[in-house]
């Protein structure tokens, strides 16, 4: 006796029906691999997609990630109006002209940052990371009027100078290089109105309403851990950072040196206070 059955339609005589249920549970299980795996692949893309958002997403909120490598790169920094005072770095061998041989130099400015743009009324103050030696600031008006004058030992910070009236402030040290007595060790300070006349914009720059003190360090980029650590834990935030290999090349090769671009809330002195820490243990020479 013949029993049949149908599947999609087709009718299978009861010998072949094993073989068919075999092979149609083959081809589900097979399906089944194929959507898993497809699953898999949406789920796998859905995540990296979502990854890859958020971190646009955040990197996008923080107008701030630029501030290292404008410093670094066109001397400048334009400080968000916010912010009450900024420490200028006067950094190792800064004293050393760029005329002399490369490795006397570690950066290729002798203030960090050269120039600074602020509103009226922010206070700055020059921090000596110089090692080994004296640093003099001298500040001129627009008139080559002398405004401030302060002698700084290494590791040493001068008093915050408030700037209340706009315009544009030279400081410098001559004679700063025995070696190359022409060598003048400038900067500049350009106070603005409400709105700075500078093609950097800060108008979405979110530090604006986030801290009141800022400075900056340069330390070797091998022991970012350890001072972030020092810096963590005295309330200093890391708000960007810009590594770079230094004109001495002291690290055979490769990014050895990073610029630290630091926020606080705390007093201007706990800030310096914070450096003093830092620059004590760097290994400069």
């Amino acid at each position: 006796m013949e029993i049949s059955i149908n599947i999609f339609g087709s009718p299978l005589n009861q010998n072949h029906r094993l073989i068919h249920l075999y092979q149609l549970t083959y081809f589900l299980a097979s399906a089944m691999k194929i959507m898993k795996y497809i699953y898999s692949v949406m789920f796998a893309t859905m995540m990296i997609l979502l990854t890859a958002s958020t971190f646009s997403y955040s990197f996008s909120q923080t107008p701030e990630s630029n501030l290292a490598s404008n410093i670094f790169n066109n001397k400048e920094l334009v400080v968000p109006k916010n912010v009450k005072n900024f420490v200028i770095l006067i950094p190792n061998e800064a004293h050393e002209s760029p005329e002399l041989p490369k490795d006397q130099r570690l950066i290729n400015q002798p203030y960090v940052p050269q120039n600074l743009v602020v509103d009226p009324g922010t206070k700055i103050a020059w921090f000596a990371g110089d090692v080994g030696h004296m640093r003099k600031v001298i500040l001129e008006d627009e008139n080559s009027n002398e405004i401030f004058n302060s002698i700084l030992k290494f590791n040493s910070a001068s008093k915050a100078l408030p700037f209340n009236q706009s315009g544009k402030f030279t400081y410098f040290e001559t004679k700063a290089n025995k070696d190359d007595p022409n060598f003048v060790m400038k900067g500049s300070v350009t106070v603005t109105g409400p709105e700075p006349n500078s093609s950097i914009d800060i108008s979405n720059n979110s530090l604006k309403s986030n801290f009141d003190t800022l400075s900056i360090i340069m330390i070797p980029t091998k022991d970012i851990n350890k001072h972030a650590k020092i810096l963590n834990e005295n309330s200093l935030n890391i708000l960007d950072q810009y590594s770079f290999k230094d004109l001495r090349q002291t690290a055979g090769g490769g990014a050895n040196q990073t610029l630290l671009v630091l926020g606080s809330n705390g007093p201007i002195d706990a800030t310096i206070s914070t450096l003093k820490k830092i620059t004590s243990t760097l290994p400069y020479s």
